[in-house]
């Protein structure tokens, strides 16, 4: 079989390049947003709990749970140095309750979803050479992608909300 008239079916030319130039969008918006996302994340930017509401929440903890008292003295939970910043689960949803931090949490994942998903089509176009086993391959990849994108903004719309 000629192997260029096998790839014939892996879509038109004009599709395959808006996949490549997809694919390079999605690459630099991740980029953009992992940055912003590890800056949040590991900066002291006022969304990292500070080392004194740190140990209050160590203790109130501790007067609520034996077992997380022992870890404490046991040395398996340590309190925070002095000026260090901690991501506590309160600093997260108080992040996440903003609107602005569902819209960027949500374009991360789906910038992540699509760039992966772009990047299994390719693959399964280099190894399926069968057109169907292709085409059904890639459908059931999008129709993942679909499915993880809903439950990933449901799960993000739903934090803060009770």
């Amino acid at each position: 079989m000629n192997r260029q008239h096998d790839f014939q079916g892996v879509g038109s030319a004009r599709s395959r390049a808006l996949g490549w130039m997809m694919q390079r969008i999605t690459g630099v918006a991740l980029v953009l947003f992992l940055g912003l996302h590890f800056w949040v994340q590991h900066m002291p930017t006022g969304f990292l709990a500070t080392a004194e509401e740190y140990s209050e929440i160590l203790r109130r903890l501790g007067e609520t749970s034996p077992e997380f008292a022992d870890a404490i003295a046991e040395g398996k939970i340590r309190e925070a140095l002095p000026g260090e910043h901690v991501i506590t689960y309160e600093k997260v949803l108080e992040r996440l309750r903003t609107p602005l931090w569902k819209l960027i949490n949500i374009m991360l994942l789906l910038f992540s979803l699509v760039h992966g998903m772009l990047g299994v089509v390719n693959v399964l176009g280099d190894y399926i050479r069968h057109s169907f086993l292709r085409k059904a391959a890639v459908s059931c990849g999008w129709t993942a992608v679909l499915f993880l994108a809903a439950q990933g903004i449901a799960s993000i719309m739903a934090v803060g909300m009770n």
